[in-house]
């Protein structure tokens, strides 16, 4: 899960997120032929899949988080990105899945929809235990969003300080947040994440980089690669192509950014 000292974006040992089409029967499809790609090129580079690629499911109630980890062992996925909305319950279900990730070997990480600054008090509680729940999965690391970056007067000190708390709290649990991009406001700009970066400079902070989000949002992906090597430890593969309505996000090949140099 750590970086490799290679500075080449080809072979930065970091963790990928595949989104595949929204069709099913493709899905399952691509994670096979994805896994066999990415076991002959990356080397040890782990890619995952989503909770998020079966929401309709897991919202309805036909499939429920533990039915996650098999269909990865399935198709030859190294891990599960587990997400805080699709919990039925919890308290049960946290501790199965990670019992299920034990038994077939497989790597888990997690994230929230709690963003990282938060003006609400039980949000900034909330994305303690976030972490903590991060832990005991077994992720290391939780992906997080940005949020509406502060400004620098006194009105704003508590939201900076609910943020330095937990990034503090992640570092002493042994957690790294990933920060995302996301792919509409806030926190889209690559201005606002790498000033977030710099400002902690925390070895418990990095980015997780969604290059097709920085697309959607008119920002150069490859810029967006170049200036934050430093901090990526988590990635979203996925691509995007722009249509009459402006860009949207699509699955690896179904768009047109330029994929040799971004994976």
């Amino acid at each position: 899960m750590l970086k490799a000292k290679k500075m080449s974006i080809g072979f930065i040992r970091r963790p990928w997120l595949i989104t595949p089409p929204k069709k099913k029967c493709l899905v399952m499809l691509l994670i096979s032929i994805l896994a066999a790609i990415v076991s002959a090129e990356a080397g040890s580079r782990d890619f995952l899949i989503s909770a998020i690629h079966f929401e309709k499911e897991l919202k309805s109630g036909s499939m429920s988080v533990l039915d996650l980890a098999p269909l990865a062992a399935k198709y030859g996925a190294q891990g599960v990105e587990y997400r805080d909305v699709y919990w039925k319950d919890k308290v049960r279900e946290l501790p199965v899945v990670g019992n299920q990730l034990a038994r077939v070997k497989l790597k888990a990480t997690y994230t929230t929809v709690t963003t990282l600054y938060n003006r609400d008090q039980a949000k900034q509680k909330q994305l303690l235990h976030d972490i903590e729940d991060a832990k005991s999965l077994g992720s290391p690391l939780l992906r997080v969003q940005l949020g509406v970056r502060p400004g620098s007067g006194p009105e704003d000190a508590a939201v900076r300080r609910a943020a330095k708390e937990a990034v503090d709290y992640s570092k002493s649990l042994g957690i790294k947040l990933a920060l995302e991009n996301n792919s509409r406001p806030p926190g889209e700009k690559l201005s606002d994440i790498k000033a977030t970066l710099e400002e902690f400079n925390s070895p418990a902070l990095g980015t997780n980089i969604d290059f097709a989000n920085y697309a959607v949002n008119d920002q150069d992906p490859i810029e967006a690669i170049k200036s934050l090597t430093p901090w990526i430890i988590y990635v979203h593969a996925k691509d995007a192509k722009k249509t009459e309505k402006g860009w949207t996000t699509t699955y690896l090949g179904g768009g047109t950014l330029p994929l040799t140099f971004h994976l």
